[in-house]
């Protein structure tokens, strides 16, 4: 199973408003540790929210998450 992921940053720059996820998850680094981030639980989300890729608008959700230099990845159900 694959999430979209928008950076706290992202969400904060763009005035988003972000809400507890009813099923939050525990999401582990390559080498099995968690993430370091809020605990390495992934429990908060925005959306969902529209975005336009390629001309054709879609509704998705995006869990929050420290991304590095990236403001958002999608994942691929």
């Amino acid at each position: 199973m694959t999430w979209n992921h928008i950076s706290p940053e992202t969400v904060k720059q763009l005035g988003m408003t972000c809400q507890q996820k009813e099923y939050p998850y525990l999401l582990n680094i390559i080498l099995g540790d968690p993430i370091n981030y809020r605990g390495g639980i992934i429990n908060l989300e925005i959306g969902p929210v529209t975005i336009k890729i390629e001309g054709k608008e879609i509704m998705i959700n995006f869990d929050i998450l420290l991304l590095g230099n990236d403001k958002a990845v999608l994942g691929m159900p």
